[in-house]
This record gives structure tokens, sequence and C-alpha cells, in this order.
């Protein structure tokens, strides 16, 4: 599986993100950033990967209408013809969904972490200014 530019640059994100050091301000300010832009393509990806689901669904129905039309027998040998013959493609959908189910929880986890690192980040500007108005007297 190759990996189109959204994923190479989310990793290319990655790779910065382990490089920094959350205990230097600088870098946790950073980090901060680039989680957010992580998030940006991680939300485009989200969206094409439900958007996959959608057609794939869309797809499923049609050619089971198709099916159940041009079947003959009751209506319940239609309607199993109709599972059979669409089953690769119910396969396909639940795939499009599990990956946007991924995305989704990343960007979720993300969320947590900048919520976090935020909170670190207020919390290392409080102690700084500890430390200067101790310095200051």
């Amino acid at each position: 599986m190759t990996k189109d530019g959204k994923e190479i640059r989310l990793d290319q994100l990655h790779d910065e993100i382990k490089k920094l050091n959350p205990e230097i301000l600088s870098d946790l300010n950073r980090m901060i950033m680039l989680y957010s832009q992580a998030q940006i393509i991680i939300g485009h990806l989200d969206a094409e990967a439900l958007y996959t689901h959608g057609a794939m669904y869309a797809q499923r129905k049609q050619m089971q209408a198709e099916i159940i039309k041009s079947t003959q027998g009751t209506v319940a040998e239609k309607e199993s013809t109709a599972e059979i013959e669409t089953y690769e493609l119910r396969l396909a959908e639940a795939e499009a969904k599990s990956e946007s189910r991924k995305w989704q929880n990343l960007f979720k986890s993300y969320d947590n972490l900048i919520i976090a690192l935020r909170r670190d980040e207020r919390t290392a500007i409080e102690e700084y200014k500890k430390a200067n108005d101790l310095y200051e007297r």
C-alpha cells in the first residue's frame, strides 16, 4: 500500500515532533502547532475515508436493487440473492468505515494530547513567572 501525499506529510510531522523536547517551552509550543497541523491533515483523511464509505454504500444499495429487480422468485429469495451477490461490496464498505474510524480516533487522541500540552505550557509559563518574580526581589 503506497501512501499518498497527506500521509507522507503526516509522517513528516510525526518525525519532527519526535525530535522535540516538551521540557523546553519553545519545543512544547512547536509540538502544539505540529499536532494541530496534523489534525488538519487527519481531518482530510477522515473525510476521504467517509466519502469512500458512503460511495461504497450507495454502490451496494444500487447493486442490491438491480439484483432484486432482475431476479425471479419470492421477495425473500430475491433479497437473499442480493445479499450474497453484494457480499464483497459490503466488506469493502466495512473497510472504508474502519479507515474513517481510525482517523476519527486519531483526531480525538490528538485533541486530548493538545489540551494536555497546552496545560503543561501554561504551567511552565507560570513557573517561569514565579522564578522571575523571585530573581527580581
